[in-house]
């Protein structure tokens, strides 16, 4: 986490967002499994630490909380803020309907 100097946290809380909430915990779940394979040794193209391991632009968790899991908090961990940026806005475009505004501005 030392490369990683932004860090956000986010809520999505409300029971018509149920579906936003899964679909944003697919995509984390699925953007972390593939950031965080390790890669093979042959045609590695990304940047590589003294460890071996490729340092991922952005690290992403998420959990459910509250009552039969209603919401979900997505913590974000970024070594630009553009990187949040891109995560934010394709996250939460869904939203955008409901509130009438982009919500990642």
């Amino acid at each position: 986490m030392k490369f990683h100097n932004r860090a956000y946290r986010y809520f999505v809380f409300r029971p018509k967002l149920t579906h936003l909430q899964n679909q944003i915990q697919e995509d984390v779940k699925k953007m972390m499994s593939e950031q965080l394979h390790v890669p093979s040794t042959r045609g590695r193209t990304q940047a590589i630490n003294g460890d071996g391991y490729t340092k991922p632009s952005l690290i992403a968790s998420c959990n459910s909380f509250g009552q039969k899991g209603i919401g979900v908090v997505v913590r974000i961990a970024a070594t630009t803020t553009e990187s949040v940026y891109k995560f934010l806005h394709s996250e939460l475009t869904g939203m955008e309907p409901m509130l009438g505004l982009c919500p990642y501005l």
